[in-house]
């Protein structure tokens, strides 16, 4: 009966140590990224360039799977799913793919005939 007993004890804490204890599959990208440079037709530009400090860019994602994204102010409430190279996310009726590499998340599109990028860091 003991060693039953020190069997399942060991399978339970192996469980526990595979299960994820590092925070999960979406430690990397939880918590609030702001947008820091923009590539418009090519050129990249710092978002503080841009002139829109009164108008908030950013994501952020809880470890639940929900978050919020402001755009040029406008705030929505979304969920989403990371893939490790890439999040995709719903919001406000929109879905979206953002490029995650290197600790910096993408937002491409395409707006008044250009292509546009927003790169986002995470700030806490």
């Amino acid at each position: 009966m003991k060693r039953f007993a020190s069997l399942l004890l060991c399978a339970l804490f192996l469980l526990g140590v595979l299960s994820g204890c590092g925070g999960g599959e979406n430690s990397a990208i939880v918590g609030k990224w702001t947008a820091t440079s923009a590539r418009i037709n090519g050129e990249t530009i710092m978002f503080s360039e841009l002139n829109t400090e009164d108008r908030e860019f950013s994501f952020t994602f809880e470890s639940n799977g929900s978050c919020t994204a402001v755009l040029a102010g406008i705030s929505n409430s979304g969920s989403y799913t990371f893939n490790k190279t890439s999040v995709d996310i719903t919001y406000g009726g929109k879905t979206e793919k953002l490029l995650y590499s290197n600790g910096v998340l993408t937002l491409k599109f395409h707006y008044n005939n250009e292509d546009t990028a927003f790169m986002f860091t995470k700030v806490q």
